[in-house]
């Protein structure tokens, strides 16, 4: 097992103060869902909370030590009594074998006095049959064992694996405390690199490690060069399918957005995109409002089915097709 990344962001700190109460007074639910959007670092989270679960000297504000012998077995990754389950190298799902491991290994007696825990990432994962074992373990949970189940929207947990969790849902974080983290890593465009990953700070910070903005910038020429019918929209749909690790959709979507807004005079603040302010006011007059709902509409399902089997590209070239179409002539 490879050593583990346990971090409390700034923005989380409300939650883990949440969860740390929940263990000093001895009401540590056996199950817990943490639903929040991949970016948030809810993964680092639910890891620090497994070590400071097993630290044998927790601070006063809840973190772990760092130095007795099980934080320093935890840090290596090898804490035997902390299970992370995840998608295999390759691979997209979580499979019913990988389950079944897990409920053989909780059946035996934990080897230390302390919790075990289970770190699920992401939940979404697991394939049917896997979901329907957990669930046998949700159903009869083992004795002193917390499962963390971490999914990206509650709606896509089965409602019975969700019944038998306590759900904390994360969500409308400190953007000033996430603008300060970054900033202290060295991002000069804290504010634009936020807006530009949609307020999700740890994608902020990979994508200002990308210098994302630059790229940002040349698909948003290509995409009005579009929506204009100066570009061909096979074209743009490879370019787009092409940017690996970068948030398009989520792109495009902001920019429709914006264009709705600016229909109305907005304040910047109001924006994702205020540097780009005038070319949406254009982006807006060259659709119209019904088209860009359209659009939109069109959007949500290619998000729906981002992480699906579908052939991405196909999708792509459908909306961009679309976006072609529905240039003033």
């Amino acid at each position: 097992m490879s050593s583990q990344t346990s971090i409390v962001y700034p923005w989380l700190r409300g939650y883990w103060g949440r969860l740390s109460r929940y263990q000093a007074q001895d009401r540590l639910p056996s199950a817990i869902m943490l639903v929040g959007s991949e970016g948030l670092g809810l993964l680092e989270f639910a890891t620090a909370f497994a070590g400071r679960t097993f630290c044998l000297s927790a601070q006063a504000n809840g973190l772990l030590c760092g130095e007795c012998a099980s934080c320093l077995l935890f840090n290596a990754g090898n804490y035997p009594d902390f299970f992370h389950l995840d998608p295999e190298e390759g691979k997209a799902s979580i499979k019913i074998d990988a389950i079944r491991k897990l409920s053989e290994a909780l059946a035996l007696s934990s080897q230390y006095a302390k919790p075990r825990v289970v770190v699920i990432n992401p939940a979404t994962a697991m394939l049917h049959q896997a979901a329907n074992s957990l669930l046998k373990t949700l159903e009869e949970p083992s004795e002193n064992t917390c499962l963390i189940l971490i999914a990206d929207k509650v709606s896509k947990i089965s409602a019975t694996i969700r019944s038998r969790c306590q759900i904390i849902t994360i969500k409308n974080i400190d953007l000033s405390e996430a603008e300060n983290w970054l900033k202290n890593q060295g991002c000069e465009k804290a504010k634009e690199y936020l807006n530009l990953a949609n307020h999700l700070p740890i994608l902020a910070y990979e994508l200002w490690q990308k210098e994302a903005l630059v790229v940002r910038t040349e698909v948003f020429k290509d995409f009005m060069s579009l929506v204009k019918g100066q570009l061909d929209p096979l074209l743009f749909a490879g370019k787009c399918v092409g940017l690996k690790g970068f948030p398009v959709l989520t792109w495009l979507t902001s920019w429709l957005t914006d264009a709705i807004k600016c229909s109305n005079n907005p304040e910047d603040s109001w924006l994702l995109n205020p540097d780009l302010k005038d070319d949406l006011k254009v982006l807006a007059e060259t659709l119209n409002l019904s088209n860009i709902h359209k659009l939109l509409e069109k959007l949500g399902q290619l998000i729906n089915l981002e992480s699906s089997q579908v052939n991405q590209q196909l999708l792509l070239e459908d909306f961009a097709i679309q976006c072609y179409s529905l240039k003033i002539k």
